[in-house]
């Protein structure tokens, strides 16, 4: 925690420099957000996988497969995690770059009315470790923006961790998704739209197993948002 209010008021000192062309005036500049790589092309709605199917909006095999999904309806992304994307939000949540989280996450506004205006904004929940010795929680910080920006209610009180986790980041798509299984716990939700919230997206299986908790709480559909997903 110390460690990120030094890095506030270092911020409010230093000039930013953008990321991507160097030159000051911004973390990133928004004409330089269009050179992120962006994730784009013949995907998937319910994972964002890119996918071989060639009608748009249309389901991938896998997905396809599962009719009545148990976790997420939807999910977007603004990018790939590759290249510039990928770096940006490594410098944002990993050295506390936080600047970065404002550029990046302006990205995905205009995502939200893709499958229908939610009733609330849900961040995924940080594991309390780690978010003490990070300062932050990075969901939380892109919901916010995202909520913001739609008039919509931010929600930290529906969804928390119910046991902590290994990092997903190390480990396999297998062991991803028995790693995170019953990791989530959610309050009443009864007949809402739920749009959640994450940063980075490999596998899906934390924001499926969040959207599972959700839908036991009743929520009637969950829409996944991340600023980047690894293909």
């Amino acid at each position: 925690m110390l460690r990120s209010k030094l890095k506030v008021m270092v911020d409010l000192v230093l000039p930013e420099r953008c990321l991507v062309c160097g030159r000051f005036g911004a973390s990133i500049h928004p004409q330089c957000l269009d050179e992120l790589p962006r994730a784009d092309g013949v995907r998937c709605v319910r994972c964002w996988a890119p996918s071989s199917v060639s009608e748009l909006g249309a389901l991938c095999d896998r997905c396809a497969e599962d009719e009545q999904p148990e976790g997420l309806d939807a999910l977007r992304t603004s990018f790939r995690f590759a290249g510039t994307a990928r770096r940006s939000i490594i410098e944002a949540k990993f050295r506390g770059v936080t600047a970065l989280f404002e550029p990046l996450s302006s990205s995905l506004v205009g995502e939200v009315q893709a499958n229908g205006r939610p009733d609330m904004v849900v961040p995924i929940p940080l594991a309390t470790g780690r978010e003490r010795r990070r300062g932050f929680n990075q969901s939380e910080l892109i919901a916010r923006r995202v909520a913001e920006a739609h008039g919509l209610p931010l929600r930290l009180d529906l969804l928390e961790r119910a046991r902590e986790t290994d990092a997903q980041a190390t480990l396999d798509a297998e062991q991803r998704q028995q790693n995170i299984r019953g990791a989530f716990v959610a309050r009443d939700v009864a007949g809402l739209r739920v749009l959640l919230i994450d940063d980075v997206t490999t596998t899906g299986a934390t924001l499926n197993e969040a959207a599972r908790a959700l839908r036991a709480a009743g929520a009637s559909r969950v829409f996944g948002l991340a600023i980047a997903r690894e293909d």
